[in-house]
């Protein structure tokens, strides 16, 4: 089933390589991390038990939690670079969990942002390689499209 869904995104992605050579828009982490864990983003997390986090992206973060010692990864609705240089971040939620579908938020001293998905895992080794896996295939899909473009201009 993942392959299945990881081959559409290439194939509607190529799609749109093809119509323009100037601006290629990649699937987002949030998209690329549906399609890998099968999850629709719609975690909660209590805020209570949320023993730290870490910034890997502009729009994603690693969240450890207690006692279950799960371990989720967190999505912005839109990029906070505030996220990369900040010492320090709070979670504002809805009674006490945070939740993915982007009413809650992450706060820094800088801005505000939207959580858009919450994703859950068994174990920091699982969260972080899937966060690999989506990171490589946006590699992937940016260095095929520079080639595609580089290849077009010399074509026209």
């Amino acid at each position: 089933m993942n392959i299945f869904k990881f081959s559409t995104v290439v194939i509607a992605f190529f799609s749109l390589v093809s119509c323009s050579s100037l601006y290629v828009d990649l699937p987002n982490y949030d998209e690329l991390l549906k399609t890998e864990t099968t999850q629709d983003g719609r975690a909660c997390v209590r805020q209570n038990d949320i023993r730290g986090y870490g910034t890997l992206d502009d729009d994603v973060i690693s969240v450890s939690v207690s006692p279950r010692n799960q371990y989720y990864l967190i999505t912005t609705l839109f990029r906070c670079d505030s996220l990369l240089t900040s010492f320090a971040a709070g979670f504002k939620g809805n009674f006490s969990e945070l939740c993915g579908g982007g009413r809650d938020k992450i706060l820094t001293s800088d801005e505000s942002c939207p959580i858009k998905s919450i994703f859950e895992f068994e174990s920091r080794e699982d969260a972080f390689a899937t966060f690999e896996k989506a990171k490589t295939i946006r590699q992937d899909l940016r260095k095929e499209a520079e080639e595609q473009t580089a290849k077009n201009k010399t074509t026209e």
